[in-house]
């Protein structure tokens, strides 16, 4: 399985959903708070103790962050080793099937807001439980903040947003000499010969590893002429990659680094040749806890120009 469902396959995945589809009151709850999504307006637990995450990634991370009780999760059957996550819980599969969620008797899901997808199927589980949606176009610090807000834990969020930005202000002040410099962070798919270049909020790829470089303040590619989802092929790398100083690789397996330093064209790369690569990996998608993790690869890779 791969790990590289991008902002391609996500956007391909659904059409849009009518607003008219709201998901059912909280099970067997007592105490209730109302709240509105994109998927309407309804009741969830006020307390829950029984949550379902879909995305070991963008749903998984808040839900934790938020100290929800779980009890199942997709997409991943191994959780990313940065998430604190060692509860009880059950792997439902991949793509996540109706029934598989119905058989842990939730009283909550936590799913990433793609309408029509198999791999999140959030317009076929609102009748199971209500449903809080992820939007994986938002900065993860805002997807936090309003799950804190909906479940009534925004001091919770408030205070891991607090510790982020402690953690980013003090690499800030410890690159600063170089946070002027051009990097980039890019991911290789070998078998069309192109990279995506993982950039922040408001791209044509928005990724956790580009979200964490604009909140440091880092200077990388531009988005213009990267097409709409922000690849190229690998024989513009020299053109768009020429004057970037250090280069992360995200990556999923060793043969996607493989196929990719081969190219002769990476091979020439000024950053290559000063070796100033850093392969990573997990940067594409990933909450709070990927994006601390991401400083500290940051602070690697700025490290990579001596400072």
């Amino acid at each position: 399985m791969t790990d590289r469902f991008n902002r391609r396959h996500m956007l391909l995945g659904g059409l849009a959903m009518g607003a008219g589809l709201a998901a059912l009151p909280a099970h067997g709850q007592s105490a209730v708070r109302s709240i509105t999504t994109s998927l309407g307006t309804y009741d969830i637990p006020a307390d829950p103790q029984r949550v379902v995450v879909i995305d070991t990634r963008l749903d998984l991370e808040p839900a934790v962050a938020l100290d929800l009780p779980i009890v199942g999760y997709s997409y991943f059957q191994q959780i990313e080793p940065w998430v604190p996550y060692a509860g009880a819980q059950t792997f439902i599969g991949t793509p996540p099937s109706r029934e598989a969620v119905l058989a842990l008797n939730p009283d909550l899901i936590v799913c990433t807001d793609i309408p029509g997808s198999d791999m999140w199927p959030i317009d076929k589980l609102a009748d199971v439980a209500p449903v809080l949606p992820v939007d994986f176009n938002l900065h993860w610090r805002d997807n936090l903040a309003r799950m804190g807000d909906w479940l009534g834990r925004r001091d919770i969020a408030d205070a891991f947003i607090a510790q982020y930005q402690t953690e980013i202000d003090a690499l800030k002040a410890r690159h600063a000499a170089v946070l002027g410099r051009k990097v980039a962070a890019v991911w290789s798919s070998p078998e069309s010969a192109e990279i995506n270049l993982l950039l922040g909020t408001n791209s044509p790829q928005v990724t956790a590893i580009g979200q964490v470089l604009d909140d440091l303040g880092g200077i990388t590619v531009s988005a213009e002429g990267l097409g709409e989802y922000g690849n190229i092929s690998y024989e513009r790398m020299g053109e768009v990659l020429g004057d970037v100083e250090v280069i992360v690789v995200d990556h999923f397996d060793q043969s996607e680094l493989d196929v990719l330093f081969a190219s002769p064209v990476w091979q020439r790369l000024p950053a290559v040749v000063a070796g100033r690569v850093l392969p990573t990996s997990g940067a594409y998608y990933g909450g709070g806890y990927t994006a601390r993790h991401l400083i500290g690869e940051w602070d690697k890779a700025y490290s990579l120009l001596g400072v």
